[in-house]
């Protein structure tokens, strides 16, 4: 393990416009300055919380007073900067919405004041990630293609699901459309799916976390909870630490949050956090006693367990989302697929492998290794409906509504 992990904690109590700037600002001087991350000239993609596009008083979005922060430190770069996300709770990714969207967050007036772009581009790319454990595709917007670095600007929020929604969930934004609940379908396990918003930060490789946790959210996250000040500007370059720190301060128990879980069975950070540096002038924190946890959490050790909504979302996604089967024909009984499945849902009877359904998680990884081709993908019955009932169009690009 190399060099100490590092979080820079700056107290900030308002989201007035001028302490927020000086607070991100001495947040990203903590690490050495922002330009140590970012290139000076170069084209950025600003990734905030949009997910519903809720009024910034609702404290479901990051605060457009951090977004415009960050734009104008970028800006005094000479960066070309984009904002871009992708919503989430069922919202169609469609030109109308983000523009909706935009207006609600607060975020058309950042854009204005600082020069940055909107992102209105609503197509999509395959992102290849051959050493992803549980995912080595990702459907990926557009933008992200085409910036020199992502600088997340992320909530520090409770979340029904992950316990935690910070820097390593909120780049899930850029999996676009019912893209989003056929991956929950896929990865239902709360490991599972903290495992594969690993693969995607290491895929996408963030260059700068900056997290607003002015004001956070306790209770029922990532929409349904309520506000509680943390008066905080967190900053990190890496996504895993960024989150550590802000657990610890708000009393949930690191370990149990699904996403830091699988960066310590990666080995990427120690058990305890050990190797995460905290520096800034709120390095002496005190954790912040009564913060209310998600309902679905069973306490320390436990996790979370399913309510009604993911239960349903889960359902959804799998009927929707593509499952492997096997050409018996093409099958050399090589034993790849077997071996390379992390949740060991192929056996092998009569030397032919068998799939069970139940147990895989759609990652596809059986798919990419078969040297023979003997194991094809088959959309669901759903995908086939879905499209022809909504009007969707599936091919990468949800039009304009």
């Amino acid at each position: 393990m190399g060099d100490p992990r590092i979080v820079s904690a700056i107290r900030c109590a308002t989201y007035d416009k001028e302490e927020v700037i000086n607070a991100v600002r001495k947040a990203a001087e903590s690490l050495g300055g922002i330009e140590s991350y970012i290139s000076r000239g170069s084209r950025v993609l600003v990734k905030p919380n949009l997910l519903q596009g809720l009024s910034p008083d609702r404290c479901v979005t990051t605060h457009p007073a951090v977004v415009g922060a960050v734009c104008t430190l970028l800006g005094e770069l000479g960066c070309k900067v984009v904002i871009a996300d992708s919503p989430g709770g069922g919202i169609r990714y469609t030109q109308a919405n983000l523009r909706s969207l935009y207006h609600a967050a607060g975020y058309d007036i950042i854009a204005e004041d600082t020069g940055a772009e909107l992102n209105y581009d609503t197509s999509f790319y395959d992102h290849f990630f051959p050493e992803g454990r549980y995912a080595k595709r990702f459907p990926v917007i557009s933008p992200v293609k085409d910036c020199d670095h992502i600088l997340v600007v992320s909530k520090a929020k409770t979340h029904l699901w992950t316990l935690f929604s910070g820097g390593a969930k909120n780049l899930f934004g850029v999996i676009p459309g019912l893209e989003k609940p056929i991956h929950h379908a896929r990865f239902r396990d709360p490991l599972h799916f903290g495992g594969m918003i690993l693969d995607l930060n290491e895929a996408l490789m963030p260059s700068l976390q900056i997290m607003d946790g002015i004001i956070a959210m306790e209770g029922d996250g990532p929409s349904s909870g309520t506000p509680r000040p943390l008066g905080l500007i967190l900053a990190s370059p890496d996504w895993t630490a960024i989150d550590s720190i802000a657990c610890r301060m708000i009393g949930i128990p690191p370990l149990d949050v699904p996403t830091i879980k699988a960066a310590i069975d990666r080995g990427d950070i120690r058990s305890y956090q050990t190797d995460i540096l905290l520096t800034g002038d709120a390095s002496d924190f005190q954790v912040t006693r009564g913060f209310r946890l998600p309902s679905t959490y069973r306490g320390e050790g436990k996790g979370v367990q399913k309510n009604l909504l993911l239960s349903t979302l889960h359902n959804l996604g799998r009927l929707y989302t593509y499952y492997p089967v096997l050409n018996r024909s093409r099958c050399e009984q090589c034993g790849r697929c077997a071996m390379i499945c992390p949740v060991k849902a192929i056996s092998f009877h009569s030397k032919i492998p068998e799939i069970n359904r139940k147990t895989c998680i759609r990652c596809y990884c059986c798919h990419e290794i078969c040297p023979a081709g003997a194991i094809q993908l088959k959309p669901g019955l759903a995908r086939w409906i879905i499209p022809k009932v909504t009007g969707l169009i599936m091919n990468g690009n949800d039009g304009e509504e």
